[in-house]
């Protein structure tokens, strides 16, 4: 006889908006991220937004990076499930395209339903509930001595399943092998099991994919137990169970760590009268050994994707150590200092001293918005080019004008960079400097005195071709310092979601007297306000001191 198949796929989840849909739990409405990303939580801020006592204040974060998105744990009691394998990294795990993220009592599948799956209306026969029972484990126990070898067989099968998809093909073959049943389909069901998403089908009479599924048989099934719709001489109950003449059949819950991911539902029909007595022994074995398989696959799966972020983040990383200069020194006799912490991926933040002739030297900080490898290449690119521009032509406002439209060219519409190019004079102490919508500096005086102008006075470049960009100046004396920071400083949060700030900042910098005890007691400070060394965003902070005669 022929037999037909056809199983679901997932590619990976790439594009500028990524959809969350909930299939279980509480209604509500589909919920949509842009680029900037956002919480899942029961906080009032959450982007997403779960209210149940299982469902921690800020439970999750998911971010864009370079495209691709990023859920990550922020260790909430009760965990997050990917794919009902918990999320045990700190480092994050990349999203597909239907993947299902469990908080809570909610599951969020990623991406548009409708386009993942195929949906049906489940066959509404709660009238016949007596014709549904659940079968304890006392009825269920033992396989037949005989059809231990076929099991044997089956369970070899499904543990050789190299992905999902062949793991369902596995499952369904072995199952009406053993089982004797006509057909044969893997499910996701919602909690009230009003449709299903059918991930995969099979059937021996060539008729495809199952037409209507019993509504009680998977709401039994959904407590944890086999259910099995028993052959009777009652009238039928529901037009479409007498039309299809539906006589036997069987729902299996699939668990994985006691969740259930998948149902597998068998049925007979007409004169089909092939089902084994122990049909639904074997069905129960059968589905314990595909639970552990599923988990297995998937674990690996995660696994495998945090090593290929490791991987490219630990080559990010290299090229950054390669490009960072000295953590502190002296230039045409001007001290300075800068301390320089990557958030929890690899750092977009940029930073240069640049020794140029005439006793100048170049000091350059600057962000690149998003997170990731892409960032961070975008970060080299600019820096290298911004550094050649400076040792050619010694002027703030021309190498900001060439970056700019370099950054123009060659980076994506949805990057930019904010940047402060400075130039002080070690013989006059004139600092000439461009604000390309950075703003995050100080000038702090030998007397004690710390000030700072937040308001950049040019947007950022990647943004604007026709952008002009002019040079301001500060006079330094000796002793004055000009302290450079990123927003990982100023917008570091505590636990309460408070930000650090420039006057924090100020603060700390009224309190120190040299570079080095600038960028230290300030990153010492903002870890201690964030009660955490692992801050939430990358983190620069340099310091150039003006010595005079």
């Amino acid at each position: 006889m022929e037999s037909r198949s056809q199983t679901s796929f997932r590619p990976p989840f790439k594009g500028s908006i990524l959809r969350l849909t909930a299939v279980s739990g509480q209604p509500m409405d589909p919920k949509e991220l842009t680029h900037s990303g956002g919480v899942i939580g029961r906080g009032s801020t959450c982007e997403v937004r779960l209210v149940d006592p299982t469902v921690s204040r800020r439970h999750a974060t998911i971010v864009c990076r370079d495209d691709h998105w990023i859920i990550q744990d922020l260790g909430g009691t009760n965990g997050t499930l990917l794919n009902e394998v918990k999320i045990e990294d700190d480092l994050g795990m990349p999203l597909a395209e239907g993947d299902r993220i469990s908080v809570g009592p909610w599951t969020l599948v990623v991406g548009d339903v409708e386009q993942t799956s195929i949906a049906m209306q489940t066959l509404d026969d709660s009238g016949s509930a007596e014709r549904v029972r659940r079968l304890s484990p006392a009825e269920t126990a033992s396989l037949a001595r005989h059809r231990l070898n076929l099991f044997i067989e089956c369970a070899g099968r499904i543990n050789q399943a190299i992905d999902e998809q062949s793991l369902w093909e596995s499952i369904m073959l072995s199952s009406l092998e053993g089982s004797g049943f006509g057909r044969v389909a893997l499910l996701r069901a919602d909690a009230e099991a009003k449709s299903v998403e059918i991930m995969a089908y099979r059937g021996l009479g060539g008729d495809g994919r199952p037409d209507d599924i019993s509504r009680s048989l998977i709401r039994a099934a959904s407590e944890g137990d086999i259910a099995q719709l028993l052959s009777d001489d009652q009238p039928a109950y529901g037009q479409s169970i007498a039309d299809l003449n539906i006589h036997s059949a069987l729902c299996c819950p699939i668990t994985v760590d006691n969740v259930i991911a998948a149902y597998l539902y068998l049925d007979a029909r007409g004169s089909e009268a092939s089902v084994q007595h122990d049909a639904t022994s074997f069905c129960q074995a059968l589905v314990k050994i595909a639970g552990l398989a599923i988990a297995n696959l998937r674990r690996r799966e995660l696994m495998e994707r945090h090593q290929r972020v490791q991987q490219d983040l630990e080559a990010a990383r290299e090229a950054q150590r390669f490009m960072l200069a000295d953590n502190h020194g002296e230039m045409c006799g001007l001290p300075y200092a800068v301390q320089f912490q990557p958030g929890r991926d690899v750092s977009g933040d940029l930073f240069d001293i640049i020794e140029l002739d005439g006793g100048r030297v170049a000091f350059v900080v600057g962000d690149v918005t998003g997170k990731g490898v892409g960032s961070a290449i975008l970060m080299a690119a600019a820096q290298s080019h911004i550094h050649s521009m400076l040792v050619r032509d010694g002027d703030p406002a021309s190498a900001v004008t060439a970056v700019n439209q370099y950054v123009l060219t060659h980076s994506p519409v949805n990057r930019f960079i904010t940047l402060w190019v400075g130039v002080l004079d070690s013989n006059s102490g004139l600092f000439t400097f461009v604000d390309a919508g950075h703003g995050h500096w100080a000038h702090c005086t030998a007397d004690g005195e710390a000030s700072s102008n937040q308001i950049a006075a040019h947007p950022p470049i990647g943004i604007d071709g026709d952008t002009t960009f002019d040079c301001q100046t500060v006079q330094c004396a000796p002793g004055d310092r000009i302290v450079l920071m990123t927003d990982g400083v100023v917008e570091q949060e505590d636990p309460s979601g408070e930000q650090y700030g420039m006057d924090r900042s100020l603060a700390v910098l009224r309190t120190s007297r040299n570079p080095v005890e600038d960028v230290e007691s300030l990153h010492r400070s903002v870890s201690e306000f964030a009660q955490t060394d692992q801050l939430g965003d990358d983190t620069t902070i340099a310091s150039l001191m003006y010595v005079g005669d």
